[in-house]
């Protein structure tokens, strides 16, 4: 996520100032066996977002049936609505400062407080620092294409892309920029942010963004050195694209099913189109596995470098500054 300015990490750093954790039995919503013995007062980060601003704050813990004098940082994002809150073991809510702690709708259909993704950076945060794309900015990480750094980078890049691939063909994240792309420091891509997904997507619902999943020309380029979807780590990409496919497709009354679990939960992806006959409709219990492969594989050739979500990024780019 794209860091905000120094004036606004300030004002919430003033804040925690205010903050006074009272009692032993004070824990992270994230992480119960984690007790909180302070606040890193300047650590107040806000983060870019379409919705409500969150912000990272960094906690000292320690572990629960561990060395009470073992002190160790853990992150946590809370997204800025009404008031902060903190759960401890009397199940009463603590008041922290005059924002609220807010759910998160994760990839695996939990609602919780977002955890700092450890050792990443966006893709947004990434362009600040290099004019190059992520082939060179690869390079610069792992070393020399054909190198086995680099080529194991690529190979977690591609292996997470797929998976995240056939997430994105199923529940419909939208809001795709570069600052909710994240890379590790080895190479995984991790995408964050999920305030648009299934029915919404951001400008009123306008779905510009209609690639099923983005891959964009940069992602390409790692993906498929030919260029022109000719080469083995773009076969490779695909097939993995297909087995995930038709894996989640073995377990369409289940994926389904948690789905449904939530419809009355009043957010907002429920609140317009039809959700689960939509979703169910993506997963298409009528086609054959060969048709269902092939159904797959139309897909990825639709989303390479699709100019939809090269002019995502770049109205993303003019409008937040968020690089592309």
């Amino acid at each position: 996520m794209l860091h905000l300015n120094h004036h606004y990490n300030a004002h919430w750093n003033r804040e925690l100032e205010k903050i006074q954790v009272e009692g032993d039995d004070l824990y992270l919503p994230t992480a119960p066996n984690k007790l909180v013995r302070g606040i890193q007062v300047d650590s107040g980060i806000p983060l870019q977002s379409a919705a409500k601003v969150p912000i990272m704050i960094t906690f000292n813990v320690v572990d629960r049936d561990g060395d009470q004098n073992d002190v160790k940082p853990q992150s946590c994002i809370f997204q800025v609505l009404c008031t902060a809150v903190c759960a401890n073991d009397q199940n009463k809510l603590q008041l922290l400062f005059d924002t609220t702690m807010s759910t998160l709708f994760l990839i695996h259909l939990q609602m919780v407080v977002n955890n700092v993704v450890p050792n990443s950076r966006s893709r947004s945060q990434m362009g600040e620092t290099t004019d190059g794309g992520l082939y060179e900015i690869f390079q610069q990480d792992f070393g020399p294409v054909g190198s086995p750094s680099f080529e194991a980078a690529r190979e977690n890049f591609l292996i997470s892309s797929a998976g995240y691939a056939v997430a994105s063909l199923l529940l419909q994240p939208k809001d795709r920029h570069n600052g909710n792309l994240l890379f590790d420091n080895a190479g995984r891509l991790v995408h964050i942010d999920f305030g648009f997904i299934l029915e919404t997507s951001p400008g009123g619902n306008m779905r510009f963004e209609n690639a099923h999943f983005k891959l964009s020309h940069e992602m390409t380029q790692l993906l498929d050195p030919s260029g022109v979807m000719k080469s083995d780590t773009w076969y490779k990409f695909v097939s993995l694209c297909v087995r995930g496919y038709l894996a989640a497709r073995r377990y369409m009354d289940g994926i389904i099913t948690t789905v449904l679990l939530m419809i009355d939960s009043g957010l907002p992806c429920f609140s317009r189109g039809d959700p689960i006959g939509n979703l169910r409709k993506r997963l298409h219990p009528e086609m054959s596995e060969r048709e269902a492969a092939n159904y797959m594989i139309r897909k990825c050739t639709d989303a390479y470098n699709k100019w939809t979500t090269a002019g995502y990024d770049l109205i993303q780019y003019l409008q937040q500054g968020i690089e592309k």
